[in-house]
């Protein structure tokens, strides 16, 4: 099997066989989905993501884009001159020509990952913490596959800019920008029959420096079921690589990402990189992770969100919302007591974001069995709703020029905007 395995990865991004691509979710499914992950399961269960990179991660494969995209990045350096070469450039602050753009907002590419509710569905469901934990991080790493679906940039939301739109079980989801600088995104996701809610904030830190992207997301994200519990996540680093010099840039999930139930005492660290000792190919792959739930012999401690940024616990508290949502987001996150806590592994993962997971010798998600749900705008949204940007309207109807003009123009309102909220003494 490893022979087999090897060979179809040797020189190819190609996967071991077609990648179902089909939509939809179901909301409900049986102990009986999940595969029994042996050794003779998986040429059948395992499968690698179509335009997988032979080096990690996802492969930059549109030549057209890829050549587009490296002529603005050319001129985007040419304008920053050696401040972007030698050292670092704040992007979310930093005006890039509008040819690098997608015709969407950062509202709505914050959402592409969460179109798999039927295992966080699942979770709501049992009363078990652990297999409840399982579930919400197979939901977080099948969405993984999901984060570099555009590799154009998305439009800066403005202050006050809002998005609505829903899932085909009946998920619904809220958005509005509560901050310009620094940008602070609220979200506020319903689950079918109000089973959970998933809130929290995003704060982008993207910077861009020599020949790589960097992303990280600050904020806080909290799953709130219907029974009460709770958990905590904390999403790891994107990085898009050799997006000017290399023939195939790609990108990849770096560091971890951490999940914490406050109440059951569990916390589980998600590792992303080769699996030490794995005999798999798949798992020596650099877009692999493994991890464990962990039960603490001491209480974990509940305190206000903090900046991850800053390391210091600096607060970051929403601004006033014209809509109420921002009102909405006053929420608790999880830190750790400074004595030391003794864990217990409850639960193990291992696997890769471009091909399955796997929880204690059961295969939970495979690329191949993945229907992602697909987020439809409400009919009737708000007036302050990302689709009715002019400069985003323009950029859909392909005139690049205009858009640039537009998008120009609404920098220099909401630079307007800004010094009169400072004259004022408002934040953001």
């Amino acid at each position: 099997m490893a022979t087999y395995l090897k060979n179809k990865l040797k020189g190819s991004s190609k996967p071991t066989a077609p990648v179902n691509q089909s939509s939809g979710s179901d909301t409900v499914f049986s102990e009986d989905e999940f595969h029994d992950a042996s050794e003779e399961a998986l040429p059948v269960q395992t499968f690698l993501h179509p335009d997988a990179h032979v080096d990690g991660g996802l492969a930059f494969v549109d030549k057209q884009l890829l050549e587009s995209q490296r002529a603005a990045v050319l001129q985007l350096m040419k304008e920053a001159g050696k401040k972007l070469l030698t050292g670092h450039i704040d992007l979310v602050n930093f005006s890039v020509p509008v040819k690098m753009f997608e015709p969407r907002s950062y509202l709505q590419k914050l959402a592409d990952v969460w179109v798999y509710p039927k295992y966080i569905a699942q979770a709501a469901d049992t009363v078990d913490p652990v297999k409840r934990m399982r579930l919400v991080i197979t939901w977080f790493v099948a969405g993984l596959q999901h984060v570099f679906q555009s590799w154009r940039k998305p439009f800066n939301p403005i202050l006050g800019e809002t998005w609505q739109a829903q899932l085909s079980d009946g998920t619904v989801m809220y958005m509005e920008q509560l901050s310009h600088h620094p940008p602070v995104t609220a979200f506020h996701m319903i689950g079918a029959g109000q089973k959970y809610v998933f809130h929290g904030t995003s704060q982008p830190d993207v910077s861009f420096k020599t020949n790589a992207i960097k992303t990280a997301a600050k904020g806080y994200r909290r799953l709130t079921f219907a029974d009460g519990g709770c958990i905590e996540i904390e999403y790891p680093v994107y990085i898009m690589r050799g997006i000017v010099y290399t023939a195939m840039p790609r990108g990849e999930c770096v560091g971890s990402a951490k999940f914490v139930d406050p109440a059951n005492r569990l916390t589980c660290s998600i590792e992303f990189g080769k699996v030490e000792g794995a005999s798999n190919p798949l798992l020596q792959r650099s877009d692999s992770f493994h991890g464990h739930v962990c039960s603490t012999d001491a209480p974990l401690q509940s305190t206000s969100f903090t900046d991850a940024a800053s390391q210091k616990r600096r607060s970051i508290l929403p601004r006033p919302s014209l809509s109420g949502l921002g009102n909405a987001f006053a929420s608790l996150s999880v830190t750790r007591s400074e004595e030391q806590v003794h864990q217990t592994p409850v639960a193990t993962c291992q696997g890769n974001w471009l091909s399955h997971l796997d929880w204690d010798g059961q295969r939970y998600w495979t690329l191949n069995d993945a229907h992602p749900d697909k987020w439809m705008p409400f009919q009737y949204p708000l007036p302050s709703d990302c689709s009715k940007r002019l400069d985003l309207q323009t950029l859909l109807s392909g005139d690049i020029a205009a858009a640039q003009e537009m998008k120009v123009e609404l920098e220099n309102l909401q630079r307007s905007d800004a010094k009169i909220r400072k004259a004022a003494g408002s934040l953001g």
